[in-house]
């Protein structure tokens, strides 16, 4: 009898433990964006320009009920064009933010170029509730036969 009663209570007490590691894992899963890196997407229409060291993002939006329509072109920094004949597996994405730089959720926005060109890009986009801010993240390679390749990328998430 005692041994079923220590067992029984071992087993809860791994079920309480298994559970609160999870809540903590979700809870630190989000992630957050500092506000150095954070745009506002307050406005109902904004245009800007946002510079990472690999590229520049010219962008504009428009924003109604719940929903952005974000546009915009991505021009690559002098030392990638003047450097490097043409870009591999190069993805642009926006992380959408709460007011406290939480990320409530990703989204893509252009990939796969070959050239070193500016990149338009335009997506719709429903937000989330709690969209206050966003960010830019990129990733890609540039590629040149008699220099080789080098990667590049920027992802603000904490």
């Amino acid at each position: 009898m005692r041994s079923g009663i220590l067992y029984l209570s071992s087993l809860i007490g791994a079920i309480i433990l298994i559970a609160a590691s999870q809540l903590i894992a979700a809870d630190t899963g989000a992630g957050v964006v500092l506000p150095a890196d954070r745009l506002s997407i307050e406005q109902p229409r904004y245009s800007g320009q946002w510079k990472g060291n690999d590229l520049t993002v010219e962008y504009s939006y428009s924003r109604d009920r719940g929903i952005m329509d974000l546009s915009g072109r991505i021009r690559f920094s002098y030392s990638l064009i003047m450097g490097y004949s043409s870009l591999r597996e190069f993805r642009l994405g926006a992380i959408i933010l709460d007011e406290n730089g939480r990320v409530l959720e990703e989204i893509g926005l252009a990939t796969n170029r070959d050239s070193l060109d500016p990149i338009p890009f335009s997506r719709r986009i429903d937000l989330p509730p709690k969209a206050v801010s966003m960010a830019f993240s990129y990733q890609g390679r540039a590629v040149d036969v008699g220099r080789g390749k080098t990667s590049f990328w920027f992802y603000p998430i904490h």
